[in-house]
């Protein structure tokens, strides 16, 4: 039986696993694969890899995905801190010249959740358990990509309050030709 549907939708994940499918959702969680018996065997009868072959793959594909995640995380953390912050700092200046004490006070306690998920970034990043390997690329995927989701989050908010003509990046409403 074919599946027809959307394989990122929620359908394909119950789908799968109704026919005992591997449901890979993650690099890290692929990745293993590429040394497992089973692959290892599949490879070497076709003469295409040796066992060391597909081993060295895969200590390659793992340093290449920390290594990615890792500037990712370098660079988000650096346009939040020096884009974006200050930008929502301008437009919280203005705000209280202004003396818009509701806008304030949304405008403030967003401006104290991003500086602490930037925070939160910086040492997630900062602070790796493991020098290498499977387990790097584990803690990147929980901790670090986490870490970066979390302070997109509050920055799409910011990003839907603050000033157009304070904003450093195009808004969402600008790449969709809307404004």
């Amino acid at each position: 039986m074919c599946f027809d549907g959307d394989n990122y939708a929620d359908a394909w994940h119950v789908e799968a696993e109704k026919r005992g499918l591997a449901n890979l959702r993650t690099t890290v969680d692929a990745l293993p694969w590429l040394v497992e018996k089973q692959t290892i065997g599949t490879f070497e009868r076709y003469d295409v890899l040796s066992e060391r072959e597909l081993e060295s793959r895969f200590e390659v594909f793992v340093e290449q995905y920390t290594t990615r995640v890792n500037i990712e995380a370098e660079t988000a953390a650096s346009i939040a801190r020096t884009m974006l912050l200050p930008a929502a700092v301008r437009h919280l200046n203005e705000l209280k010249a202004a003396g818009h004490d509701g806008l304030v006070a949304e405008t403030q306690e967003l401006l104290g959740e991003f500086y602490d998920a930037i925070l939160a970034l910086e040492k997630a990043n900062a602070d790796h358990p493991a020098e290498e390997g499977l387990e790097l690329a584990t803690y990147m995927r929980d901790t670090v990509i986490t870490a970066m989701d979390v302070a997109r989050a509050v920055a799409d908010q910011l990003e839907h309050i603050v000033a157009d003509d304070l904003w450093p990046l195009p808004k969402y409403s600008e790449m969709l030709f809307i404004k």
